[in-house]
């Protein structure tokens, strides 16, 4: 590959709608070019993906016809880019950004090929293939950070490194978040203003043509006149109707567009977000505020196609309206000081009681979907009061801040609806007055009039578009708060794993942590594991084990002290590339797909023989080969049809199945039968697998099957000296199984 590639790609990124700075990205190459050892040719791919790790786009490679590929490209959507040549160093980089019915719009990054549109058969040539049958490799780049202008996080960039750094509690303003959501779509945005302000013309034809019907009327107009006065007026109002449906499939495909983004955006943050942002906020609960999104649809949809039309109609009402008298210049000034008066003197609090009444909202789902999360709580005596009397407090809560709310949009509406009362009367009074002192026509009157009354049509819809606005900030405010949760550290150098085949070696030198609370959970910790080690650690509830697991697995980061695996500094290296080599085993986490998928979990070069090794290993294959549809059998969250023990076993096997070279195992035995058990003790200890393994349990017996037992307790982790030494695996399992049989 060609030590110039980043330029290219650089224009490549930019075409993606992808921020990133050229100097960044040479150096992420280099840093991919370093990682990734191999054929240029053979591994481009990798290093591409590797330096979109680091700069923060992802790229997906597909091999697929020049026909099936144009006809999946919409309009203005993702950017495609064509690899036809076998030497990857000096290919013609063909980039698609955009298609128009049978046209493409089609660049070189490389500045081969001039941006232009091309016909299907020119696009063909330009790649050099026979035909558009022809099989060709693709790369599309996706930003992973679509939504990152509605966040408090600051990106920088330093060598090409990137970081993230959020606040506890969002600061930015709602309407800053908006600004940064809609940064994306600005141009298609300024285009709907453009049809607003031409529909908004267009629509003052009604007036002018009552004013010169009724002007002319007044002279004996002839039919001819009349004539082609209504088809001038028609064709403005169809203009004005073929402009309107425009803009209403431009705003539907915006809608569209935010709902993708903030979908994909979330996907690509909710895996990376720290382990340490739900120790006081239940996670599922908080993706509810994902509902919004369609509250940003719906209610974006309706100021973008009404709001702006009302704001600008009116504008341009007034505007012509003050043409006709200098008395009407006036009572111009008089309903725009009405209007900025009802939306910023009587709108204030409006959007601090719209969120306010919003978080309510959300605080009486969460206590409604506690009755499903613990079924069996709510059902003892007392449980069921306990779940009315907890849902009504919270509804009071709800209706005190929608009535503070609705107080608010009410002396708008209010004012508006009255303020329309009095404009109308007031006009036809001035309006009259002047006829009859010859300042102004008749038909000037009448348009007048109408141009007034659309305006007070307006006042009069005042009421509901300032309501769906409080909304959209509410909305906004809420997927903040989605946005705002403090990502992993997505930056590090590669984990090159091979210094022993044995495993990882594991060293801890004086690692404290503390939750926040004043207290340490985790105070003075050394530890020292070697290669191919098995060590047990033990220790009373709450004392830290299953946060110790979570530091090693880098969920958490420490608070002093430092962690090295094979000799490299934990804090240096790649979090996604470490886990590659570590697995962790804790709770069920079964996901909703098939038991194939919840084995596999995304690993696509997983083999087939590897996942059936695994399910053996831990005693499922034969129990999952009896179910109707096999390794196809589609499992809820919550793991049916398999019981309980079946899913902590597939969790194991899910582990195994990557081979890891650190397998951390936290209580995962501990809740198992004992036969199941008996036979993944054998598979841990009897096959001398290559891992390194931390085994934390309760069973002292179990301990005793490793080389050392630590207990873990007030921060410290103390050395176990076992009284009859470690036992007979063989003996051991023999006794189990007696066991189990009496």
């Amino acid at each position: 590959m060609s030590q110039r590639f980043p330029e290219p790609l650089a224009r490549f990124a930019a075409a993606s709608g992808i921020d990133v700075e050229p100097a960044d990205l040479a150096h992420a190459w280099d840093v991919a070019v370093r990682e990734v050892d191999g054929d240029p040719q053979e591994c481009w791919g990798a290093r591409l993906e590797r330096a979109g790790e680091l700069t923060g786009f992802r790229t997906r490679r597909f091999r697929s016809s020049i026909t099936d590929v144009i006809r999946s490209t919409e309009a203005a959507v993702p950017v495609l880019i064509a690899v036809p040549a076998e030497d990857h160093s000096d290919q013609n980089w063909l980039c698609v950004t955009r298609r128009s019915g049978r046209s493409l719009r089609v660049e070189s990054l490389k500045g081969s090929v001039k941006p232009r549109w091309v016909s299907h058969k020119q696009f063909v040539r330009l790649l050099g293939a026979s035909d558009a049958s022809a099989q060709v490799e693709w790369v599309r780049l996706e930003p992973l950070e679509h939504c990152g202008g509605t966040g408090s996080d600051v990106r920088t960039h330093h060598g090409g490194h990137s970081s993230h750094h959020h606040g506890g509690h969002s600061h930015l303003s709602p309407f800053s978040r908006l600004i940064g959501l809609i940064k994306p779509e600005r141009g298609e945005i300024w285009t709907v203003f453009v049809y607003a302000i031409g529909v908004g013309i267009l629509t003052l034809a009604t007036p002018i043509a009552v004013e010169a019907l009724v002007t002319t009327v007044a002279m004996s107009m002839m039919v001819q006149q009349l004539a082609i006065l209504a088809l001038l007026l028609l064709g403005c109002l169809g203009i004005a109707s073929v402009l309107k449906a425009m803009q209403s499939y431009l705003v539907e495909i915006l809608q569209r567009r935010l709902f993708l983004r903030v979908a994909a955006d979330l996907a690509y943050r909710l895996p990376r977000v720290k382990t340490s942002a739900f120790d006081e906020q239940y996670g599922p609960e908080l993706v509810n505020r994902f509902f919004d999104v369609l509250t940003l649809q719906k209610v974006g949809a309706s100021l973008l196609l009404e709001g702006v039309g009302l704001v600008l109609q009116t504008v341009i009402g007034l505007g012509l309206l003050a043409f006709y008298h200098p008395y009407l210049l006036a009572f111009d000034v008089v309903l725009l000081g009405a209007l900025l008066y009802t939306v910023f003197m009587l709108g204030r609090g409006g959007v601090r009681s719209s969120i306010m009444e919003s978080r309510v909202k959300y605080e009486v789902a969460n206590q409604l979907q506690e009755l499903t999360r613990a079924p069996i709580a709510y059902r003892v005596e007392g449980g069921r009061d306990l779940a009315l009397d907890r849902t009504d407090v919270l509804v009071r809560k709800y209706l005190r801040a929608r009535t503070d709310h609705f107080r608010v949009v009410f002396r708008q509406t209010a004012f508006a609806l009255g303020f329309q009362a009095i404009a109308s009367a007031a006009l036809l009074g001035l309006g009259g007055w002047l006829v009859m002192e010859g300042q102004l026509t008749l038909g000037q009157l009448v348009a007048a009039e109408l141009i007034v009354a659309t305006i007070a049509g307006s006042f009069t819809k005042l009421g509901k578009q300032l309501e769906g606005w409080y909304d959209l900030m509410a909305a906004v405010d809420k997927l903040g708060h989605l946005v705002d949760l403090p990502l992993e550290r997505h930056d590090g150098e590669a984990f090159h794993t091979g210094r022993s085949p044995l495993g990882l070696s594991v060293e801890l030198l004086h690692v404290g942590y503390g939750y926040g609370h004043g207290h340490d959970i985790l105070s003075d910790v050394s530890l020292t594991i070697p290669a191919g080690g098995k060590l047990a650690v033990v220790g009373p509830s709450g004392s830290g084990k299953s946060t110790l697991s979570e530091i090693l697995y880098g969920l958490r980061s420490v608070s002093r002290g430092r962690i090295e695996i094979d000799g490299v500094n934990l804090r240096d290296l790649s979090l996604t590339r470490l886990r590659e080599s570590i697995a962790l085993v804790q709770d069920v986490e079964i996901i909703d797909g098939t038991i194939l998928e919840n084995v596999r979990l995304g690993r696509n070069s997983m083999r087939s023989d590897t996942i059936r090794e695994a399910l053996e290993s831990v005693g499922l294959w034969d129990e999952l080969s009896h179910l109707p549809e096999g390794m196809h059998t589609r499992l809820s969250s919550s793991g049916s049809p398999l019981s309980r023990g079946q899913a902590r076993r597939l969790m194991l096997a899910r582990a195994l199945a990557g081979a890891p070279r650190l397998l951390i195992l936290d209580e995962a035995l501990d809740r198992l039968d004992l036969d199941s058990r008996g036979l993944v003790i054998e598979t841990l200890f009897k096959t001398n697998p290559a891992f390194t393994l931390i085994l934390i349990t309760h069973d002292e017996e179990m301990a005793r099957l490793c080389d050392r037992v630590v207990v873990l307790a007030e921060g410290r982790a103390t050395p176990k000296k076992l009284d009859a030494g470690q036992p007979d695996l063989g003996r051991w399992l023999m006794e189990m199984r007696e066991c189990r049989s009496a």
